[in-house]
């Protein structure tokens, strides 16, 4: 048999994780993570140097912490491994756009297999720096077939978050830039 006493701590105790759940889950909702941390893309000018590859194209956003971002995109054909593609670090490092966005740069970390749509390639990030410039984020991405290759970059300076790189690999897998891509 159940005393009184003891029925109003069980309820006094439910009442408890109640409060804590409501509590809980409405710090969660103000302070966790925001779903609205889309990055959407607006195209600028290429304004990078031209060299043997030319023009591509280019896009800023704002990231999630407020940062702006910086891709720029082009292909270049018959400069990477026709048989193996974008295999390791050295083919990514050989063919990416890193050295447009610095002087001195150095990766931060091992490079990684990547697709852009159905094309396969590798990513790597980087930190380059100028003395224009100060110190930048920088993640190279490069995916190729047939001899052609889909070089993009990603500019920061802060470091590139997760959902930027997700929707600069839409961008680049989408039907508008595959068929630019495919005229060059």
């Amino acid at each position: 048999m159940t005393t009184p006493q003891a029925r109003s701590r069980s309820r006094h105790a439910a009442i408890v994780v109640v409060a804590l759940a409501i509590i809980a889950t409405t710090a969660a909702a103000h302070f966790g993570p925001r779903s609205d941390r889309s990055v959407t893309w607006a195209e600028t000018a290429w304004k990078m140097p031209l060299d043997n590859w030319g023009e591509g194209r280019a896009w800023s956003a704002t990231g999630p912490g407020g940062a702006t971002i910086k891709l720029f995109a082009r292909t270049k054909t018959g400069f990477c491994n026709c048989f193996n593609g974008i295999a390791d670090d050295v083919e990514i490092d050989r063919i990416g756009d890193v050295d447009l966005h610095g002087d001195n740069f150095v990766p931060t970390a091992p490079g990684k297999v990547t697709s852009v749509g159905d094309l396969v390639g590798r990513e790597r990030a980087f930190q380059t720096s100028n003395r224009w410039t100060g110190t930048r984020h920088v993640l190279s991405i490069v995916a190729a077939t047939d001899c052609k290759a889909v070089v993009a970059t990603l500019v920061s300076d802060q470091a590139i978050p997760p959902e930027a790189e997700a929707a600069a690999v839409a961008l680049l897998a989408g039907e508008t830039f595959r068929r630019w891509a495919a005229d060059q």
